[in-house]
């Protein structure tokens, strides 16, 4: 099934509708009944796991042969048949595939795409008459990262929702996205990784969907968090947890009705990232705001250093550009100014602050307001307080 912006506009309307809806003669008492899941699998009793298809190279086969990984995507399957490759998923839990793929549109490529997948995802999983005991997202991995840290940002009922993908087409010798997808399914339907936020699970690991990022092209090891740490490991395709449940101090929980309030709706406000080394040119954040974009992020070099461009950056700011300057270094913080104009990452990647000051201005935040969401548990661990009147 393909998603068109008439389909996706219909669901907003069904979410967002008051009266009850109504299946024939009998009131819907379950949110798999009212979002019209197809459940798979015999034994009823066992965990619900939504599945949230995107694609990716999990799906994606090549015409080139068993050895080719890097020129693939001219054959596809679907998500049922991704379930289907793997018969010990039936044994553990019950699945049922929401379909997010579009001819038009993708999850990579389309803020509004990823978003209404959010909405949908946020519905399924954290309105009262939710039946579903978690979800994973397949998705291509070159973004998934993104779409991880946006649902750990907007989606928090305490369900564990997976994001999973593969390095290798399923044609490949040694594909890998059979054991991602099994260890991610596994993972969703784990009591345990209840209130743990978003997480990847990637070459037998379980890494944060907060601190998640693409570290290689193309190792079949690609993802690592840029802080803190896994979170776990599997053992015999079963995960196990170093620790107890937590959260990043840096994670702010956004309201998503506020966020769909924003005109930007059924997308995020514009946001462009842009890239600082010698001779950086100041007027290409002017020029992204004469673009469009609400707001900016600077990838600064050493821990957010902007080498030129000051008065430009100050002239955006006057005219009502948000700006946030992180670092071009894979790890380490982008540590704050004693009187800041601007915001300061910290420990939180440019790719990730994007999505988070694309959610800061939809929200309504100002740029001081931006500032204390980066900067706050930082300045108040480093004894630098800030406020706007300082």
């Amino acid at each position: 099934m393909l998603f068109s912006k008439i389909t996706i506009a219909a669901f907003i309307a069904t979410v967002n509708a008051a009266p009850p809806v109504h299946l024939g003669l009998r009131n819907v008492t379950t949110a798999s009944e009212r979002l019209g899941l197809q459940w798979l699998g015999g034994n009823s009793s066992l965990p619900k796991i939504l599945v949230l298809y995107t694609g990716g190279t999990i799906a994606g086969g090549s015409i080139y042969g068993a050895l080719d990984d890097t020129q693939y995507g001219q054959l596809q399957i679907t998500g049922e048949q991704i379930i289907a490759r793997n018969p010990y998923l039936a044994n553990h839990t019950q699945l049922a595939v929401s379909n997010w793929t579009s001819e038009d549109f993708s999850t990579g490529t389309d803020d509004g795409l990823v978003m209404n997948m959010t909405r949908f995802a946020h519905d399924a999983l954290c309105s009262q008459d939710s039946d579903i005991d978690g979800a994973i997202y397949t998705h291509g991995t070159n973004s998934l990262e993104e779409t991880a840290f946006l649902l750990d940002l907007l989606v928090n009922c305490g369900k564990p929702i997976v994001g999973v993908g593969a390095m290798r087409p399923w044609t490949h010798l040694s594909f890998d996205g059979d054991a991602n997808f099994f260890q991610g399914v596994m993972l969703a339907a784990n009591p345990d990784s209840r209130n743990r936020g978003v997480m990847v699970a990637f070459n037998n690991r379980i890494i944060p969907g907060f601190w998640v990022t693409k570290l290689h092209s193309t190792n079949p090891n690609a993802f690592g968090p840029t802080a803190l740490g896994d979170l776990g490991a599997f053992v015999n395709n079963m995960p196990y947890f170093y620790n107890t449940p937590s959260q990043p101090i840096a994670k702010h929980e956004f309201d998503l009705q506020t966020v769909s309030n924003d005109p930007s709706f059924p997308a995020l406000p514009k946001v462009d990232i842009l890239y600082a080394a010698r001779g950086f040119d100041g007027k290409l954040v002017l020029d992204a705001q004469s673009n469009g974009a609400r707001g900016v992020v600077i990838a600064g070099t050493g821990n957010g250093g902007i080498p030129s461009g000051e008065d430009e950056i100050a002239s955006a700011l006057e005219k009502g550009l948000q700006v946030v300057v992180g670092t071009r270094s894979p790890f380490g913080p982008s540590t704050p100014s004693r009187r800041p104009t601007f915001a300061k990452s910290g420990f939180i990647h440019v790719i990730q602050s994007r999505i988070m000051l694309q959610l800061a201005i939809a929200s309504g935040f100002d740029m001081n307001q931006t500032i204390a969401l980066f900067e706050g548990g930082l300045r108040k661990a480093i004894l630098q307080p800030w406020s706007p009147e300082t």
